[in-house]
């Protein structure tokens, strides 16, 4: 049995909404499940193939999207490394060619990200 390599955290507003499990109960059982399946196997992965991860660039240098497929929909999470083997889940998309949903998904992760950098937003470790 192969050991868990990565810790995943969740995006806290700073009243307190994690907004990762926010997303995940508006996702129908079965991308719920895959979702739980693809976390799972990335956590026991040193590293993680084009398939499952790309970086973002332009304005979103620093962050990456995790790719996965349910009920014929391309998903993606924005997030972001570090410290060490963590990965920090910043919001949950759908993605279909070069558009987003929700269109602003990029804007809100840097939002994001910048309020952990500000300590106004916390993280919260990934139930799984």
């Amino acid at each position: 049995m192969k050991m868990v390599i990565w810790t995943f955290f969740d995006y806290v507003s700073h009243v307190g909404n994690n907004q990762i499990d926010r997303w995940y109960e508006d996702l129908l059982i079965q991308e719920q499940s895959d979702f739980d399946e693809f976390l799972k196997t990335l956590g026991k992965t040193e590293k993680w193939g084009n398939r499952d991860y790309r970086p973002l660039h332009c304005k979103c240098i620093g962050l990456g999207e995790l790719c996965f497929a349910s009920c014929k929909k391309q998903h993606r999470v924005i997030g972001q490394f570090g410290p060490n083997h963590q990965y920090t889940l910043l919001i949950g998309c759908t993605h279909k060619q070069r558009v987003y949903d929700p269109p602003n998904a990029m804007d809100t992760a840097l939002v994001r990200k910048k309020s952990l950098e500000n300590r106004t937003g916390s993280l919260a470790k990934h139930d799984q």
